[in-house]
């Protein structure tokens, strides 16, 4: 009911906080549909929004902000590749240790049906896994997300990451 009555009309810019709190799936979808639609009739969009799948689906420019100072900004596609990773999901019979010791690996994590693995060298990474375990399966290798990205570009701003830290978006 808000969006009909910010849209009724016709702006060329809206302003919208954190437009999706509390809607289920099919409402957001729908929502994000809108929100699209307007972008393509040549509406600018500016979107604050902590649900950064959001963020990734709709933005055209991101800015990250950190205690009220922008940190990064830029396309999602460039706001995730300013932090350079993959992740390496599988099950092994290698110990954290191991696998901790392979060039390339910047953290593993134990999760309950593997293991994550983050690295810069996904490909060197996953040859040297296949050599050390021939049982390795269930491998999976995933890019940076904006949700990495974000905690990323927040920590290494040196401040811890508050519920004050927003994703805004500008879909132009």
């Amino acid at each position: 009911m808000l969006l009909a009555l910010a849209i009724c009309g016709d702006p060329d810019l809206l302003f919208l906080d954190e437009p999706t709190v509390g809607l289920d799936v099919d409402s957001r979808r729908a929502f994000w549909r809108e929100i699209r639609a307007l972008v393509e009739r040549g509406r600018s969009v500016l979107l604050t929004t902590h649900y950064l799948e959001e963020a990734d689906a709709l933005a055209d420019r991101i800015l990250v902000l950190n205690h009220g100072t922008i940190i990064a900004e830029g396309t999602p596609k460039e706001i995730k590749s300013s932090v350079a990773g993959k992740t390496i999901r599988c099950t092994t019979v290698l110990s954290v240790q191991q696998m901790q010791a392979i060039a390339g690996v910047s953290s593993v994590r134990q999760q309950k049906d593997g293991v994550e693995i983050l690295t810069s060298q996904a490909e060197a990474v996953l040859r040297e896994l296949l050599a050390r375990d021939a049982s390795l399966a269930n491998v999976e290798i995933i890019g940076t997300g904006l949700e990495e990205a974000f905690l990323a570009l927040t920590r290494r701003d040196g401040q811890s990451n508050q519920l004050e830290t927003k994703m805004e978006e500008v879909a132009l």
